[in-house]
């Protein structure tokens, strides 16, 4: 099965979130705007939480969820961090958690649960996963998108078989 669609829309969905998660830090010339209930930093955990109807707004997407979980390094895994290492490199990783939705360029994407690890820019989306563009969409049981290598793997199971709707682009009248 020829499908043009597959690889863009696993990557490009959530590229503009995780390509720069230093977003998340307001340092870059576009800016990030976080909105949410409630925000609270937990030292001695590496942790930021935000709660409560969460907005995360970027020239390039927006996201939304009920709770958006930032880890940080310890001190000492940041020790270990090369000096020429970005900021970026203070986080962990990045969960979003609760009626996920990230929408931008024309194409969203939706679970109920996100992570992002910054190290080797995996996303993973659980519980009830799908991204769409258009009128074409992907679901399974958990996807997995490599954006560091553009790959892209969406996992099946016993209960929930992975389902790819598209509809082809016949306007050059070759069929393919």
């Amino acid at each position: 099965m020829h499908c043009r669609f597959f690889p863009y829309i696993l990557v490009c969905v959530l590229a503009a979130l995780f390509l720069y998660p230093a977003g998340i830090q307001a340092e870059n010339d576009k800016g990030t705007e976080i909105t949410s209930r409630d925000m609270t930093f937990k030292g001695a955990e590496n942790l930021i939480v935000f709660s409560g109807d969460v907005y995360v707004r970027r020239p390039d997407f927006e996201l939304w969820s009920d709770k958006l979980y930032v880890y940080l390094r310890s001190d000492a895994d940041m020790d270990e961090t090369a000096p020429e290492a970005g900021e970026d490199d203070d986080i962990e990783k990045i969960v979003a958690r609760g009626q996920v939705r990230i929408q931008g360029e024309g194409r969203e994407g939706r679970s109920g649960l996100l992570t992002y690890y910054p190290d080797t820019e995996i996303v993973e989306l659980e519980q009830d996963p799908r991204l769409i563009e258009g009128k074409n969409s992907v679901e399974g049981e958990k996807i997995v998108l490599n954006l560091k290598d553009n790959t892209s793997r969406v996992y099946g199971s016993e209960e929930r078989r992975v389902r790819v709707i598209f509809h082809s682009d016949d306007s050059d009248g070759d069929g393919q």
